[in-house]
C-alpha cells in the first residue's frame, strides 16, 4: 500500500502519548513509515516504549478510519511541513535534535535562503536598541532573513526593526497558533503574519509552557546559519540559545560592553569562551563572504 509518510507523521503524532522522541526513536527503525501500519499493538508497545493500553490505543488511531479522516481534514487545513517535505529547511534538518513538523503561518518562501538569528535579553539596557539599529539593516539590505522568538525586549526589538526596514523576518513561538505570548506583541504577530512568517512545532491548541521556551530556542538556532547575541546577562535563557548554537555547529557573535553592564554580562563570558566579537555591520557581512560564497546580493 502507497502510504503517504508526511501524513503519517502527522496522524502519529496527534496522539497524546506519542511524542518527538518516541517518535524519533522509532523513526531509527522506519525511516519512511513503511512497515507502521502493519503493525500490531504489541510490536508499537515494543518499538514505541509504549504501555499495553496506549500501544493499543495508538493502534486504534492508526487503523480508524474516522480518526484517520478526522486528522486528513487538519492535514488539509494545517498544511504541516514534515521532515519529509521538500521545503523543510535542511539547516534544521542536520541538527542533533530537529523538529520533526513544523507549523507555518505567512511565507513559506522565508524558510529557504540566509537566515541570522537574533537574540537577547527581555529586559535590555537603554543601548540595546541602538545596537539593533546599527547592525542589522545593512545585512536586511542583502535580503538575510532575521530569526528571533517573539519575546519582550531584544526579540521584539529585531522583529519591528526588519519589519520597519522592509525586511524578512521569522518568530519562532515556543506555542500553537491559538495562543499568543506575549499579549502585547498580540499587533507585532499579526504583522508577522501578513509580512513575515510565524512558525512552531506545537500544534494550534497547544499553550505556552515554560520548559517549552528553551526547547523552542534549538529552532532559532537550527534554522539560522548564525546566532547574534545583542545582549544577555549570565544566566538567561539566551545563554542557553548560545550553548545549543555552538552544539549545532553555528558561530555565535557577540556584541561586546562594558562590564559594569549587568546586560553584558553573559556576552562577555562567551567571548572568554570563543564567540566572536562584533562591534560594527561589516564584521557580519565579511563572516557572510566568507562562510556562505555568494549568497548575498
Amino acid at each position: 500500500m502507497q502510504i503517504n509518510p508526511s501524513f503519517e507523521l502527522f496522524h502519529l503524532l496527534s496522539h497524546p502519548k506519542i511524542t518527538r522522541k518516541k517518535a524519533q526513536s522509532y523513526l531509527l527503525t522506519d525511516p519512511s513509515l513503511e512497515r507502521l501500519l502493519t503493525l500490531h499493538w504489541q510490536d508499537l508497545s515494543q518499538s514505541l516504549h509504549l504501555e499495553t493500553s496506549t500501544a493499543k490505543s495508538v493502534y486504534e488511531l492508526l487503523r480508524n478510519r474516522h480518526y484517520r479522516q478526522l486528522s486528513a481534514r487538519q492535514y488539509s487545513i494545517l498544511q504541516p511541513i514534515t521532515i519529509y517535505d521538500a521545503d523543510y529547511p535542511q539547516t534544521l534538518a542536520s541538527i542533533p535534535d530537529p523538529p520533526l513538523i513544523l507549523y507555518a503561518r505567512g511565507d513559506r518562501k522565508l524558510l529557504q535562503g540566509n537566515h541570522l538569528s537574533v537574540i537577547g535579553s527581555r529586559k535590555p539596557s537603554p543601548t540595546a536598541k541602538n545596537k539593533i539599529n546599527v547592525l542589522l539593516p545593512p545585512l536586511i539590505e542583502q535580503s538575510v532573513t532575521i530569526v528571533s522568538g517573539l519575546a519582550y525586549g531584544i526579540d521584539g526589538m529585531s522583529h519591528q526593526l526588519t519589519l520597519d526596514q522592509k525586511g524578512k523576518t521569522i518568530a519562532v513561538l515556543a506555542f500553537g497558533f491559538n495562543h499568543i505570548y506575549p499579549k502585547r506583541h498580540t499587533s507585532l504577530y499579526r504583522t508577522i503574519e501578513r509580512n513575515g512568517l510565524l512558525l512552531t512545532e506545537y500544534p494550534p491548541d497547544v499553550k505556552p509552557e515554560r520548559w517549552q521556551f528553551p526547547e523552542r530556542n534549538r529552532i532559532i538556532s537550527g534554522l539560522s546559519q548564525a546566532t547574534l547575541i545583542i545582549e544577555a546577562t549570565e544566566h538567561s535563557g539566551t545563554m542557553i540559545t548560545a550553548d545549543q548554537a555552538l552544539e549545532q555547529g553555528k558561530d555565535v557573535f557577540v556584541v561586546p560592553d562594558s562590564i559594569f553592564l549587568p546586560e553584558a554580562k553573559g556576552c562577555l563570558k562567551l567571548l572568554q569562551e570563543g564567540a566572536i566579537p562584533i562591534t560594527q555591520p561589516q564584521d557580519l557581512l565579511d563572516w557572510w563572504k566568507k562562510s556562505v560564497p555568494n549568497s548575498l546580493k
